[in-house]
């Protein structure tokens, strides 16, 4: 019998230090279900550390806390008994900052994304079909319009770009475009402060974006803070 596999919300309860107490107390009924206490669990070609799963009339329910925890994911969780809802993940603030700069920089990216590349000057963040690329740069004697054309010749030659707009984001001048490559679609925000310049690129799978992705993109841009 083919079995379904899922990662529900109450899964995430196994590994709740106060999960007995509130379901005690709630309107939840016992059920029986067999325990497997070392499944392997294999996800997108990596596997996890063995976790432990219950089977409850053929379906099998996973720990989610443990597999976000392994794939290195925002596993926070808080539980509202008031309201009976079970939060999981939670934002992440990325910050640059450059040696010799006053300032450091911060946006906030929402949802369980994975680091590829983490550094003083460089955050680079996706999830399974988007991603954000947040980087800083010190030039001097340089304005907007230079750095940024060197820029798109540069580490942004690969982009197809839209017409740039003139914009200030978090209290910085900045330009902002609408990009594309072989494979996604996105945008691309240019920011001065100082001798700082700060890029923002948001990419989106073609195969998979809509319109709706790209409102994440002004979430992020809305939180850019310069400290």
């Amino acid at each position: 019998m083919n079995k379904k596999i899922i990662v529900p919300i109450i899964g995430a309860v196994f590994l709740l230090g106060n999960a007995a107490g509130i379901f005690a107390a709630s309107q939840y009924q016992a059920v029986k279900a067999y325990l497997f206490p070392a499944l392997k669990v294999e996800l997108n070609g990596q596997e996890a550390a063995p976790v432990k799963a219950l089977n409850y009339e053929g379906t099998l329910y996973l720990p989610a806390k443990s597999l976000l925890s392994y794939y290195g994911l925002n596993d926070a969780f808080e539980y509202d008994k008031k309201n009976n809802t079970l939060k999981m993940g939670g934002p992440m603030y990325l910050h640059l900052h450059q040696r010799f700069s006053p300032h450091m920089y911060q946006v906030v990216i929402n949802g369980n994304w994975r680091p590829s590349i983490l550094t003083e000057t460089r955050k680079l963040y996706s999830n399974y079909y988007m991603g954000v690329d947040f980087s800083l740069v010190s030039a001097v004697n340089t304005d907007l319009d230079a750095y940024a054309k060197q820029a798109l010749n540069d580490q942004f030659k690969y982009l197809d770009l839209g017409k740039a707009r003139a914009v200030r984001i978090g209290g910085a001048d900045a330009l902002l475009y609408d990009t594309a490559s072989n494979d996604s679609i996105g945008r691309l925000a240019i920011i001065q402060s100082g001798e700082d310049f700060v890029t923002i690129e948001f990419f989106v799978d073609k195969t998979r974006h809509t319109a709706a992705d790209l409102k994440e993109f002004d979430k992020i841009l809305d939180s850019f803070n310069i400290q």
